[in-house]
């Protein structure tokens, strides 16, 4: 009787290895290694169609690969993202509406997507027309700019040129103050109401379209700023404001902290106990009134023409805006520096620097200075002349 254990591959009385022990080991374990082996191919083929499964749901819903054909979209201003959704959807940018709506759901930047058009193609995987719709390069802009301190009839060239509306339709439009959704204190002209700023040109625009936008953000800067009770603050009423604000505008140089002190010198010069003569002696206001650009400078004749915009020849404020105030300048009408400064010079036209003086003597010292910077070369010169 052999005092061998169940299992054991040598013979204990030998000592020697049994080939039939081993071979029944062996075979053990390759029916283990035959069974995992099985099963792993199974658990992998499970997986590999649940794959495929996921991902014909998935592409049953959405598009692969890069695009197709490029496509112009329009977010209208509103939209939700399902009113999104559908718009894509419609253009065959996206395949179905639950695929964006999913994509947009897990990216909280999806709620910064702005109204306007935007160039797309067609055939996106949904989350890629998400991220193109979050990329303001892929936005079509037809936009016109009005520059700061430019005059009514300077804008509505811009706005003639920027949007193929003829000039004389902008001027008709313009008699209609109610229309263009003005207060009622712009009745005397829209001189100063056509706000500076950068607009979004829309489809088949009017004379009447065009400036609405300029209005409507004129609006928008006034009641933002407060201008009615700043007026009232001043004794003075929103028109004359604004009057004083687009003259601030013609007069201020790059500096823009000059701007309240500018008006704090102007509104000094309304004060007859600190200025006898009433008059505010703006050279902007001489420009205007003789239609002149780009000079520094004014003549004895341009300062003795008799206009209701000279203050040279009419005390206080002239009868209406020189110009279109940037809110700025709006701001320095109603929120003027403290101080006691009666006259001002810009002394160097490209730095803007200004200074400020109380007495006429001060203030001549300062012009001497201008009067050098002008003369120090021709670029200069030509700067002063307005070439």
């Amino acid at each position: 009787m052999s005092n061998r254990y169940p299992g054991e591959i040598r013979d204990p009385e030998t000592g020697k290895l049994d080939p039939k022990e081993i071979w029944y080991k062996v075979r053990a374990a390759f029916a283990v290694l035959l069974s995992l082996g099985i099963l792993l191919g199974a658990g992998w083929f499970v997986y590999g169609k649940a794959q495929d499964v996921w991902m014909g749901y998935r592409t049953a819903e959405d598009y692969v690969g890069e695009g197709v054909d490029p496509v112009e979209i329009e977010i209208p201003k509103g939209a939700t993202t399902t009113d999104i959704a559908n718009i894509l959807v419609q253009a065959d940018v996206i395949k179905t509406t639950k695929a964006f709506t999913r994509e947009a759901a897990a990216n909280p930047d999806s709620a910064k997507i702005a109204y306007g058009k935007y160039n797309l193609k067609t055939q996106l995987p949904a989350k890629v027309a998400l991220a193109m719709l979050l990329d303001s390069k892929n936005m079509v802009h037809n936009r016109m700019t009005l520059r700061d301190g430019q005059r009514l009839s300077q804008a509505v060239t811009a706005m003639s040129k920027a949007t193929g509306v003829p000039t004389k339709d902008f001027d008709k439009a313009l008699k209609d103050w109610k229309k263009l959704g003005l207060p009622v204190w712009a009745r005397n002209g829209a001189e100063g109401f056509i706000f500076p700023d950068t607009y979004e040109i829309p489809d088949k625009p009017t004379a009447t379209s065009v400036l609405k936008l300029t209005t409507d953000q004129f609006n928008t800067v006034a009641n933002d700023l407060g201008i009615q009770d700043g007026a009232t603050a001043l004794d003075m009423t929103p028109y004359e404001v604004l009057t004083m604000a687009s003259i601030i505008e013609k007069e201020a140089g790059a500096n823009d902290e000059d701007r309240a002190k500018i008006a704090r010198v102007f509104y000094n010069r309304l004060d007859p106990k600190l200025w006898p003569t009433g008059k505010l002696e703006s050279d902007a206001t001489v420009a205007y009134a003789n239609n002149i650009t780009g000079r520094v400078y004014t003549t004895d004749a341009e300062r003795a023409k008799k206009s209701a915009w000279n203050t040279y020849y009419v005390k206080g404020l002239p009868k209406g805006p020189i110009t279109s105030p940037s809110r700025k300048s709006l701001d320095a009408a109603i929120h003027p520096a403290d101080g006691d400064w009666l006259y001002f010079t810009v002394v160097n036209l490209d730095t803007g620097e200004t200074l400020f003086a109380n007495t006429l003597t001060e203030q001549q010292a300062n012009s001497d200075k201008l009067q050098a910077w002008c003369m120090e070369s021709q670029a200069n010169r030509d700067k002063c002349n307005g070439k």
